[in-house]
């Protein structure tokens, strides 16, 4: 089975944050960083797309914000339909072989997970046809909490970062008698630096909710 996305209606803001989230991230009140913050939420915002592997259609880079979205599938011959977008699901049409299927009778979406049965006198049965059209929203209007607080740790993380070495995981520095400096540098993946993952192992572990199942 083949599938094509493509997005109908792309999402007004891809941002994760509010800009008083975006400001209590670093611990200011005013409007005096507004501009970067406002950007750098936009670049990890696109990280965190990545790190989810939120499936990339045609006319809009990748979000988990809500969009309307066209998805076309060839080939079908599976237990279960697997949409490459996720939550909030809400199906405004789907088209079997040129014939309209009707929600409730002929199929039922999970919201969450994006997974389509097919439904025979109310019973599921295997998908098998040769093309389906299916439109459809998911992604979130109202970013949850738990997506929110994973992109504020992710903020305050990267804004700290910023005039150091990006390769420096931790530094100690010791005064008494004999000044000691130790630092722990990172190795192979550095926070929003690293050829394997732009996100930090601790923003990550918050994430997994919303890791998107890559359809083949």
């Amino acid at each position: 089975m083949r599938s094509t996305l493509a997005i109908t209606t792309p999402a007004t803001d891809r941002s994760l944050l509010t800009q008083a989230e975006r400001r209590e991230a670093i611990g200011v009140t005013d409007s005096s960083q507004d501009t970067k913050l406002a950007a750098l939420d936009l670049r990890n915002s696109a990280a965190i797309m990545t790190e989810c592997k939120v499936a990339v259609g045609a006319g809009a880079e990748p979000t988990l914000r809500q969009e309307t979205l066209t998805e076309t599938f060839r080939g079908v011959d599976v237990a279960a339909l697997q949409f490459s977008r996720r939550f909030n699901i809400e199906v405004t049409s789907l088209v079997e072989d040129g014939e309209p299927l009707t929600a409730d009778d002929d199929f039922a979406v999970d919201p969450e997970s994006g997974l389509v049965a097919r439904l025979v006198n109310n019973r599921e049965v295997r998908w098998c046809a040769t093309k389906i059209i299916a439109v459809y929203k998911a992604g979130f209007a109202d970013v949850p909490g738990d997506l929110a607080e994973a992109a504020m740790e992710f903020m305050r993380l990267a804004w700290a970062e910023k005039g150091r070495d990006p390769s420096l995981k931790s530094e100690v520095v010791d005064i008494p008698d004999v000044r000691r400096v130790e630092r722990d540098f990172w190795v192979g993946s550095i926070p929003g630096k690293g050829t394997e993952s732009a996100v930090p192992e601790i923003v990550a572990g918050k994430l997994a909710r919303f890791i998107n199942p890559v359809v083949a």
